[in-house]
């Protein structure tokens, strides 16, 4: 399926109707990395109207190693608007322009691996006070699917619609003070529908924004079915096109994180190796989410993220994100390779 082949309509960037399903969630989320300031980070806002709950996410990267986290749960959701606690995302011009903000407290890690054990963490943090603003601008068109035929579903348990944009990002953020000046690239996404973080195996999901202005997305998902699905795409002179990921391999840390990815990707430019590298000081941090199965079984699902440095086989450096999510199984990511494989093999 070709991620270019529907039209993603203005009305999709706003809240959508959700149907019956308690697990019907709506949400959005947003990149931005910044090579000048050496900052990378994510926000992101999730409702579930039919709970009725809501979460607000910010992770950032800071260049001398420090990472800041905070995740916000609610009862109280906006029936139409992307915002929750102190984090809110205004729509300027569908599809074009937006407008981030969120004011707060930001948890301080000096090594985020301590969120394995959530709880502690945040009770144990520093708290930075912290204020983001950030204008988005398109780059490139958004794609992805409108939900409206299934055929193009990419992961069910996931989402029923689904789509992204390269972004271009301009701004600010000043924690306890301190202020750093954003300006480079990013990726977005909007998403409506059942979700169960649980219901896919594993997916590996990279963005790399370059120094040129380009950028690389690639998406890698093993269902339980078995079935393995590849996406790609790539953004040059604010032109979006289809790509094709034809292999991706992964070195992974002894506790089970991302240290190297190494992506073979054909885009309209020629065959392009895309390789991301954990940045140093490397800060994984691991994002969990819990739930019972019908059986009593608990099933524990971990993101992974980092901040990582990019280099294309064409000379292009830039900064990204690589987002793997894997079910766990005895505490060990069920995507990684047994004990004793090879470094690098595929995951």
């Amino acid at each position: 399926m070709s991620m270019f082949a529907e039209t993603i309509a203005p009305e999709h960037e706003y809240r959508h109707v959700p149907d019956d399903q308690p697990a019907y969630n709506e949400s959005t989320y947003y990149s931005f990395l910044c090579p000048e300031a050496g900052v990378v980070g994510w926000l992101r806002v999730a409702v579930q109207p039919n709970q009725p709950a809501g979460q607000a996410g910010v992770l950032v990267f800071l260049p001398d190693g420090e990472t800041l986290f905070s995740y916000e749960r609610t009862t109280e959701v906006s029936a139409d608007k992307l915002a929750v606690g102190g984090l809110s995302f205004e729509i300027l011009e569908p599809h074009r322009r937006q407008r981030l903000s969120y004011d707060g407290p930001l948890a301080s890690f000096a090594d985020p691996r301590v969120l394995a054990a959530p709880g502690q963490a945040f009770r144990e943090a520093a708290k930075r006070e912290t204020r983001i603003r950030l204008d988005v601008t398109g780059n490139g068109a958004s794609f992805g699917t409108n939900g409206e035929s299934p055929d193009n579903i990419l992961e069910d348990s996931l989402a029923i619609g689904h789509y992204e944009q390269f972004i271009l990002v301009e701004g600010d953020l000043t924690v306890d003070g301190r202020h750093l000046r954003v300006r480079g690239g990013g990726l977005r996404d909007h998403s409506w529908g059942p979700r169960d973080w649980a219901g896919p195996l594993s997916y590996r999901w990279i963005t790399a924004a370059f120094d040129d202005g380009s950028a690389i997305m690639t998406l890698d998902v093993s269902r339980r079915d078995g079935v393995r699905t590849r996406r790609a795409a790539a953004v040059e002179g604010g032109a979006c096109a289809q790509a094709e990921l034809t292999d991706l391999s992964v070195e992974w840390t002894e506790d089970g994180f991302c240290r190297r990815a190494v992506c073979e990707v054909d885009t309209a430019r020629g065959p392009v190796t895309l390789t991301g590298t954990a940045r140093r000081p490397e800060r994984f941090a691991p994002l969990r989410h819990r739930r019972r199965a019908e059986d009593g079984t608990e099933l524990v699902t971990r993101i992974g993220y980092s901040a990582y440095e990019f280099v294309t086989s064409d000379g292009r450096r830039g900064l990204g994100v690589v987002e793997m999510l894997d079910q766990l199984v005895d505490g060990r990511p069920v995507g990684m390779p047994a004990a004793g494989s090879r470094p690098g093999a595929p995951a």
